[in-house]
């Protein structure tokens, strides 16, 4: 009943109104007035909750302690035997969980699993006004689910609030689970079991298998979908903050690193241009089968072009934003490390922090939501199953309907999809529990597979790592606290406080004219898959000169909105780069004899440094493009934006002073960095590399791999190998083909370079 208790808005340290409280009648009539429809539990005695809680601890406690006697002597056995017979992991990771944990580490989590059937009125658990139950922190059966009075104990009703007891009624709920999970788990055993002397105390105990997470003979790559698929079976784990600032880190990186590719890359930009162009909803035909009216207009192109900039600077400052905010939380943290404990209430200030750091997640979440609901039904595999109300002249919206049911059509995954264009359902169901069923329904169907564009799918890894934050935030309390550590309000305001800077660059990206520079799309058209030659040289320096006046525009049009450039206004947020650019043609010179061919096998391989030789370094965004197409490795006008004051040293000279480490190959893996770092003077161009050999190559040098849902996989580098950063980097899975483009391979050798200092020359063939 914890929403229940949340309306009420009743203070943490106040005694509840007992003319309401004491009358349960009374108080589910005023809430039915307040929200209608809401049902009304069974009305629990005092007399029936002791009892109640008393004969499930012993139950629980019983099984439990039966069951860790069977696994002190014969859990090996038991995990042979299951193995031949039905091969998954599920049982054995269960049986251990919960026979070597006591009761209470599993509260929160049993509780939350039964959140769908809570929201849905399944579940209803009984209620009794008056009384606090305590779980956490209790480990014998005389204590476990113990009644403390409001009126005899003066903290009973704040523990409540606070999260650190539980009403009753749902904490005879959190037992039930419990004792009916203990009794199946100890019957399996004894079943399994049932040739040996289980309960003979005088056979030895014997010592605890190896963990089976760490088995040597899976030869899956660690997935969060796999972590979330286990985790019902497996001890929760403890909210873990590293983890999660390393996962924030990589997504703030890999932001940073799309906006630099925007500018630097003019294919890049292209690719990224057409991605959003086929996810308006423009592109849905209307209900009589007609294409909207400003497809053939500067207008559609203006839409586009806001979309991506906006997602990419207020993405980025969010993502940013985000994980400065998280190291704030493990500052905290580590300030009150000796005073937090489960049993006790969190220490003001941290509660606070986790309060706001909540709320952050929350609003940040909109605007992945926001994009799936326009994209998704746009994207190409799905196009087909919605069309578009004829427009409104009177407004710019669209109104997008489902030609059919995908209920009625036993459609699933489709169905599932739609679930996150609806708030509602967002809210019943949970956003992590969606994402979760849709990516285990995506991973066991090709054709499923095959439906979600590499768009959708990006959005929905950044759907899942927000998610992910949630659901770790769940694992500090059992359920919802009925009082907010913060109020609303105060809330809003330090949300609006921290993304003041958001809000400001929001509303001058409003007032951008967009589409002058960007179209035709083909002045961006970028052979760098191509051998370099005077055309292909020609060609890529048109297309760069039109990428850099694309952007002199939007830097020139903030510039008079708000006295800065884009790199300007983020100087505080964006690392300072040098963006490449390719330098004029210089003829090779012919051999005339084989004597030479040695020569140019060393040149070959010293392609990197060939590559940089030939390469220009752009200026800052204040300089016309003009000039910027006249120098060559010289610098003009600084702007903040791109280079540090002379108080600063760059991060290429930090990189200077950094000898990175060199990784002996495979011939696999040094096809794969060969094609990550090619050069120039290669014979030619190389071809695609299968996704699985370039997770194998980075496998190799020591990166750990991890898969998100959706098509990102986090990398960890190598401890002793990155400089000391302990930085990780995303990479997304090319969809739906599985193969790494050459101009996306050379994308992600340039984001390697840039985040560790590695080059060509770092991964000789063994």
């Amino acid at each position: 009943i914890s929403h229940v208790h949340q309306q009420c808005s009743v203070p943490t340290a106040m005694a509840p109104n007992k003319s309401i409280y004491d009358d349960p009648a009374q108080f589910f009539a005023a809430m039915q007035s307040m929200s209608p429809g809401l049902p009304t539990p069974k009305i629990l005695s005092l007399s029936e909750v002791k009892r109640s809680a008393t004969s499930r601890s012993k139950a629980i406690f019983a099984d439990r302690n039966a069951l860790l006697n069977i696994l002190d002597r014969y859990e090996e056995t038991i995990r042979k035997r299951w193995a031949k017979k039905n091969g998954d992991r599920m049982l054995p990771l269960m049986l251990n969980a919960r026979a070597r944990n006591a009761p209470n580490v599993f509260a929160n989590a049993d509780f939350n699993s039964i959140h769908l059937g809570q929201v849905a009125q399944a579940v209803i658990p009984g209620y009794i006004s008056g009384y606090t139950m305590i779980l956490i922190g209790t480990k014998t059966a005389s204590s476990y689910g113990h009644v403390l009075s409001w009126d005899d104990d003066i903290d009973a009703f704040d523990k409540m609030s606070s999260g650190i007891g539980i009403q009753p009624g749902e904490g005879l709920i959190i037992m039930e689970i419990q004792q009916r999970k203990l009794a199946f788990l100890r019957s399996c055993a004894e079943n399994i079991l049932q040739d040996l002397p289980l309960y003979d105390s005088s056979l030895p105990e014997q010592p605890p298998p190896p963990d089976l997470s760490a088995n040597p003979e899976d030869s899956e790559w660690p997935s969060l979908l796999k972590e979330i698929l286990e985790a019902p079976y497996r001890a929760p784990d403890p909210f873990d903050l590293g983890r999660l600032k390393n996962l924030l880190a990589a997504k703030r990186d890999e932001a940073e690193d799309h906006i630099w590719f925007l500018r630097e890359d003019p294919s890049y930009f292209k690719d990224t241009v057409l991605d959003w162009s086929e996810r308006r909803q423009e592109k849905i035909l209307s209900i009589i089968g007609g294409t909207h009216p400003t497809l053939k207009e500067d207008v559609f192109w203006e839409r586009v072009l806001s979309n991506l900039v906006n997602d990419a600077y207020l993405g980025f400052l969010g993502w940013d934003e985000l994980s400065r905010f998280l190291d704030e939380v493990e500052g905290l943290k580590d300030k009150y490390a000796g005073r937090i404990s489960p049993a006790v209430a969190l220490p003001r200030e941290y509660e606070e922090a986790l309060c706001h750091f909540s709320h952050f997640v929350d609003q940040l979440t909109k605007g992945p939501l926001l994009n799936y609901k326009t994209g998704m039904p746009a994207s190409p595999p799905l196009r087909n199953h919605y069309a578009r109300q004829p427009q409104d002249p009177a407004t710019t919206k669209f109104v997008v309907t489902a030609k059919s049911s995908s209920y009625m059509k036993k459609d699933h995954f489709l169905w599932l999809l739609e679930r996150l264009v609806i708030d509602d359902q967002i809210f019943l169901m949970g956003l992590e529990n969606i994402l979760d069923e849709a990516e285990r329904a995506k991973s066991k169907d090709k054709h499923n597979r095959e439906r979600v564009s590499s768009w959708v799918s990006r959005v929905l890894s950044d759907l899942a790592l927000l998610g992910e934050l949630k659901r770790q935030l769940g694992l500090l309390r059992p359920g919802a606290p009925m009082t907010e550590g913060v109020p609303q309000e105060e809330q809003n305001a330090a949300f609006a406080q921290r993304m003041k800077l958001f809000s400001n660059i929001y509303e001058a990206l409003k007032k951008v004219n967009w589409s002058a520079h960007a179209t035709p799309l083909n002045k961006f058209n970028y052979p760098s898959d191509k051998r370099l030659s005077a055309k292909t040289t020609e060609t890529m320096q048109a297309a760069e000169r039109n990428l850099d006046l694309f952007w002199d525009d939007v830097d020139s049009q903030m510039r008079k909105i708000t006295g800065k450039d884009l790199h300007g206004m983020l100087a505080n947020n964006l690392s300072r780069r040098e963006i490449r650019r390719t330098a004029d043609w210089i003829e090779p010179i012919e051999h005339e004899d084989a004597e030479h061919k040695e020569v140019d096998e060393v040149i070959a391989k010293a392609a990197l440094l060939e590559l940089q030789n030939r390469t220009e370094k752009t200026i800052g965004s204040d300089e016309p493009s003009e000039i910027r197409s006249r120098k060559i490795k010289t610098r003009g006008e600084a702007s903040e934006s791109s280079i540090p004051s002379e108080s600063e040293a760059p991060d290429h000279q930090q990189q200077e002073e950094y000898h990175p480490p060199t990784f002996t190959v495979s011939k696999r893996g040094h096809k794969v960095f060969t094609t990550l770092y090619h050069g120039p003077n290669h014979t030619s161009p190389p071809g695609e590399i299968p996704y699985s050999e370039f997770l194998s190559a980075m496998a190799s040098i020591g990166f750990a791999i991890r898969k998100l849902d959706g098509s990102a996989w986090v990398f960890e580098p190598p401890s002793s190998a990155d400089n000391g950063m302990g930085r990780s980097i995303i990479f997304h899975e090319p969809h739906p083909s599985g193969k790494v483009a050459y101009q996306v391979a050379r994308r992600w050798g340039r984001r390697l370079e840039r985040a560790y200092g590695w080059t060509g020359a770092s991964y000789p063939r063994g």
